[in-house]
């Protein structure tokens, strides 16, 4: 089968599966609880991980869950602003490829700030654990979360005014449980 087929037979299903009054309901208007920075690596897929609805999160998804880039932050500051989100989880998870390809010097002008914060994450790291890819990608998502709350003033201020909180999580790709951090 190739992709458009299969892409447009999944819709068919998704249509005859999801509610059309749901659908109806968020067309008018979006009411998200939570925004997720997820890795974009396809076996990690937030609203299957969390096991939520269409309409119940605001995932952003970048190689390595990075919030350096300027689309990233400020996709977050919308999530924040207009729609109200309360809380945003930085979600890593395990054999994550960002991480290991941040770890071989060619590989990082493709990935430009993903690199960056990588290598910023793994200096917070000594011994066995600078080179180990879970133990980085852990210290990458506490470093995105400083990233984000650090960010652009929208979010800063919903901190200071104890309207949002910044979380982080693991997922263990072998198991499927999300370790909060």
């Amino acid at each position: 089968m190739n992709v458009q087929m299969r892409l447009t037979d999944g819709n068919k299903v998704f249509r005859r599966n999801t509610d059309p009054a749901l659908l109806s309901r968020l067309a008018v208007k979006a009411e998200p609880s939570i925004a997720i920075l997820s890795c974009s690596d396809c076996r990690v897929i937030p609203e299957k991980v969390f096991n939520l609805s269409i309409g119940d999160a605001f995932v952003v998804r970048i190689a390595g869950n990075s919030a350096s880039d300027p689309a990233v932050m400020g996709s977050l500051e919308y999530a924040v602003r207009t729609l109200h989100i309360r809380t945003i989880l930085v979600l890593g998870h395990t054999d994550c490829g960002a991480v290991k390809a941040a770890l071989e010097d060619e590989a990082h002008e493709g990935l430009g700030g993903v690199a960056r914060d990588i290598d910023q994450a793994r200096k917070l790291l000594s011994g066995c654990e600078a080179n180990n890819v879970d133990a980085i990608a852990e210290a990458n998502v506490k470093l995105q979360m400083g990233q984000i709350a650090n960010g652009g003033r929208v979010i800063r201020d919903a901190m200071a005014s104890g309207k949002l909180a910044i979380v982080g999580g693991m997922y263990d790709l072998s198991t499927g449980f999300v370790r909060l951090l």
